[in-house]
């Protein structure tokens, strides 16, 4: 008998399982964020940054690369 609770227990979860899958996949997530995917705040305008001015962000050379002062 404790067998069948069992069993009819890991259907139950299952089921639940399914239906919460199939509501994410269908609404594409927004049941946990609560947002959409196209509502940005600031209307989709990205950051605008300065150029760098330090030489060691200027100077960047990598591994393996050769040395060119033209």
């Amino acid at each position: 008998m404790e067998g069948g609770i069992g069993i009819l227990l890991l259907l139950i979860i299952a089921v639940v399982v399914a239906v919460i899958g199939i509501a994410l996949y269908v609404s594409g997530g927004a049941i946990w964020s609560g947002k959409t995917k196209s509502g940005d705040d600031d209307g989709g305008a990205r950051p605008v940054h300065k150029r760098p001015s330090d030489p060691a962000q200027e100077k960047v050379e990598f591994v393996g690369t050769q040395h060119d002062d033209r």
